[in-house]
């Protein structure tokens, strides 16, 4: 990328793949997550965590905000060139079967804390490279292998690009944990967080192992591992993340049988442009 002054600036094509998500009810904010886009046939498919657009704890189902609002529309913001550009997703009545947006995984449905939401009419400002590949599933990754979580956390605090987050994978990776398709990462998340791509890669010169034969990778290789959907305990680092495969599952059967969702211009409202971080407001008790 080119800056202000034509000096080069240097940044990884994987902080493109991670958006800031906001909701809001009836244009009152209250609270922020993480999603990205994963391309069908094409087209683009929005993916994130179902209890950020329901506004409810996806186990206790108890709301999540202080106020207990339950969110009735959701910003997707992404950063371009030409400034900011914000996607409006009506969320729906919760009181009313059938009026919510979303798509839900085909054999686990709201057990699963992952959504889908088919946007194809975003084609022109969401394009291929800024989506996550998910097809990608020819290594296995160990208990112990080092991942990034790759997300907003306090909101937007990394300019236009999301924070990366270090962690570990915390249990076996082929054991589903309590019955679902999920793994523990050891990772200091924190709130907005959820929503984020969980990625995993070779660099350059790495020596990989596949199918009993040994290689050294030429290029960094990504990886993405599953969608990262908060902590199993607040005094706890360890988090919960969905498999890659149950994103792919789900990612599909949206595009084939999901409803296309398209933004209604009746509802937009004005959203507060995006500052970048303020340490005097951020950093609490000094150095």
């Amino acid at each position: 990328m080119v800056g202000e002054n034509n000096d080069v600036r240097y940044f990884s094509a994987l902080s493109w793949q991670s958006y800031f998500l906001r909701m809001f009810f009836d244009g009152e904010y209250l609270a922020s997550g993480t999603c990205f886009f994963v391309f069908i046939n094409g087209d683009p498919v929005l993916i994130t965590n179902r209890h950020n657009l329901t506004g409810r704890n996806n186990f206790t189902g108890k709301p999540l905000s202080k106020t207990c609002g339950i969110p009735n529309q959701a910003v997707i913001t992404l950063s371009r060139s030409e400034g900011e550009i914000n996607y409006f997703v009506d969320l729906g009545n919760e009181d009313a079967e059938g009026d919510r947006p979303w798509t839900e995984h085909p054999t686990l449905g709201a057990r699963a804390d992952v959504v889908a939401l088919p946007v194809a009419e975003m084609r022109n400002i969401v394009h291929s490279q800024h989506g996550v590949d998910i097809k990608n599933d020819w290594y296995r990754w160990d208990v112990g292998s080092e991942l990034s979580v790759i997300g907003y956390p306090f909101g937007r605090i990394g300019g236009p690009f999301p924070i990366w987050s270090k962690g570990y994978i915390a249990s076996e990776p082929d054991v589903d944990v309590g019955g679902l398709p999920v793994f523990l990462i050891d990772c200091k998340s924190r709130p907005g967080q959820s929503g984020s791509p969980v990625f995993a890669w070779f660099r350059k010169g790495d020596f990989v192992e596949h199918n009993g034969r040994e290689y050294q990778a030429k290029k960094q290789m990504n990886y993405f591992c599953g969608i990262y959907s908060g902590r199993i305990r607040s005094d706890s680092d360890l988090g919960i993340v969905w498999k890659r495969s149950t994103v792919f599952e789900l990612a599909n059967h949206a595009a084939s049988s999901g409803k296309q969702h398209v933004m209604n211009k009746e509802t937009v409202f004005s959203v507060p442009k995006l500052k970048d971080l303020d340490f005097e407001g951020i950093i609490e008790g000094g150095f």
